[in-house]
This record gives C-alpha cells, structure tokens and sequence, in this order.
C-alpha cells in the first residue's frame, strides 16, 4: 500500500489510499479517506506516478535507527528531533553526552544529502542560540559517502566549491567510506571509525515503491517499470507511468534520471498523450529538457549550473530561491513565504 492519492471516480476528485488494482479488468482498489472499506474504480487509461521510497540496504540497524528525508513530514520529524535532542543536551550534565547528542549524520552526498547538511547546519547553530548550556563545539555534522567525492551529477569544480564551503563551517565530510553497522548512540564506518551520534539521516539512493511489487508490469532487474518513449507501460495499451517509479527512455536509450524537473516534464508530456489518445491522433515520445541543476548549501550560498552558465555562492543561493519561489501557486503566497 501507499500513502493519501488523488483519484477521479465517477463523483469527482477524492483522496485516498491505493490498495490493488487489476490491469486486466482495468480496475483500481483503493480504500477512501475516512472509511474501512475497500472501493473499485473502473479506468480508461491509469497513469501510475508512485514515485519512490528510500532505498534501505541490510545494514544492521539501519532500518530501525534511521531517519529519511523524503517529504515534508520527514523534515518535520527531523526538525522535532532536533529541538528535542537540544532540550536534552541543555539538561545534560556530561559533555561528551552532549556532544553525542548533537552529532548528526548524513549518509549520501548527492542533491539530498548535501542540501540537508548545508540547511540542516544553519538551523541547528541558530537553535542552539536559545539554549544557555549548549556550545556551538557541541553540534557536529558529519557527511558520509562512499564515493570520493559530493555532488557526482556536478561537475568537479562546482562540487569542489561545495565541499570547501561545507568544510568551513566545520561540516565533517567522510567519503570514500560507508556505514558498516549502526546502533542507537553510534555509527560504525566501514573504515573502521566509530561516530558517536543518535541520529543518522540516511539520503543515499532510492528504491521502487513497493506497491509496484503487487502490479503485473514489465520491469527492470530493479523493479523500476519499462516503458515506451510515449510513456505508457511497454505491452500495455492503457497504462502509463511518469516520476521516479519509471524508466522512460531518452531519445539515444538511455533512461532519463529520477528528478523532479523531469518529472514535471513528463506530467505535462503524459497529459498531452492521453488528450491526443481521446482525439483520435498519434502520442508523440517525452523529451526531457534539462533545466540546469540547483544545490542550496545554507548561509545564503549554493551552486548551480544552468547550461554552460555556472554560478557559485550568494548568486547560485539567490537564483534557487528565485526559482523556486517562483513555483509556488499565486503571487500572495509568494510575498508572504519570500517576507518569512
């Protein structure tokens, strides 16, 4: 099962959780908000946007110690955490207790990774300013990435800047390593070294939803859903698939990557398809623009790449706020989040 989805039935638009679906009698079971019971909707065409989850490999003690940041709720839990892991340090009478409460690390140094260490650094130092007993040598931000280098979809100049603008505000990047186990007060590298933290934030790498798991599809040796240059679902007429849960081939084969930019891109490029499909006229392939990359690393700083254009800094920074604030629905709710 999933979470909440938007689904069109015979009465309009309603919110409720995916349980099932049969391709075959094109129907969809899924279970509306507020009640115990099951509902079938028939389909024209289903348009499967399942996204993804976090990817848990079998470390021991990964599952049920880590944090994801995934959606907004997962920031809010992590935000919670933090305050209260504040609150105990304040109380805490041992400072090498204190510091282990305040040692935060972040297994995965891609966009996700990068920008919670960056983000996640300003708002713990400002926090911390309300507590008396907290020192700022008390909060500790390690990056860990088995890679040997931040930022691999970058290029090394930009993930360069990133990296030494990280290291500057004492954000502890360990690369070349991973977590071989992880316990409630710890976290055991593959090198050997142990970090004594509570709180791991694990960003590194995605899985296929495991809804997909119960759905007849064609899939990759990684359970991603093969699909046609059009969109739909290969072999199957009146199914598409958009987003993360998908491979949807570039014009040269290759799989376009697991982006939002791509996936807005292919929301509209499934919307023209279904619109042609009703008028009778042939779908036409999704390709992929790509708009550039955005990082934001904390203390008005960021880098990005807009074509050949790259920026760093205060400029990179400022065009990421620009560009998302742009994405936000009216200009009233513009104003107010840009004033807050």
């Amino acid at each position: 099962m999933v979470g909440l989805r938007a689904f069109t039935g015979a009465r309009g638009l309603f919110m409720g959780e995916f349980t099932g679906a049969d391709l075959d009698r094109r129907i969809v079971r899924v279970r509306p908000v507020g009640q115990d019971t099951e509902r079938e909707i028939g389909f024209d065409h289903l348009v499967l946007a399942f996204g993804s989850v976090t990817h848990r490999p079998a470390i021991p003690g990964l599952r049920e110690h880590a944090l994801q940041v995934k959606g907004v709720a997962d920031a809010i839990a992590l935000r919670d955490r933090a305050i209260d892991l504040l609150e105990q340090a304040e109380q805490c009478e041992d400072p090498e207790r204190r510091r282990s409460l305040l040692h935060f690390v972040i297994v995965g140094s891609s966009f996700t990774g990068v920008e919670v260490a960056g983000e996640f650094e300003v708002f713990l130092r400002r926090a911390s300013r309300r507590f008396d007993r907290v020192k700022a040598a008390d909060i500790r931000i390690t990056l860990v990435d088995i890679a040997d280098r931040i930022l691999p979809a970058l290029d090394a100049e930009l993930a360069g800047f990133a990296a030494d603008e990280l290291r500057k505000r004492d954000i502890d990047l360990r690369l070349g390593t991973s977590v071989r186990e992880v316990e409630a007060d710890r976290v055991v590298l593959d090198d050997g070294a142990v970090l004594d933290a509570e709180t791991l934030i694990w960003c590194a790498g995605i899985a296929p939803n495991p809804a997909l798991a119960g759905l007849d599809l064609p899939t990759d040796d990684r359970g991603w859903v093969l699909c046609d240059p059009d969109l739909r679902v290969k072999g199957l007429e009146h199914v598409w698939a958009i987003g993360d849960c998908s491979v949807n081939p570039a014009p040269d084969g290759r799989p376009y990557p697991a982006t939002a930019q791509a996936a807005v891109q292919q929301g509209r490029a499934v919307a023209d398809n279904l619109a042609r499909v009703l008028q009778g006229k042939p779908t036409e392939p999704c390709v992929i623009k790509d708009r550039g990359s955005l990082v934001a690393l904390g203390c008005r700083t960021g880098v990005a790449r807009i074509g050949r254009l790259k920026l760093a800094g205060f400029p990179a920074w400022f065009l990421w706020r620009t560009v998302y604030l742009m994405k936000m629905p009216g200009w009233g709710r513009r104003l107010r989040v840009a004033l807050e």
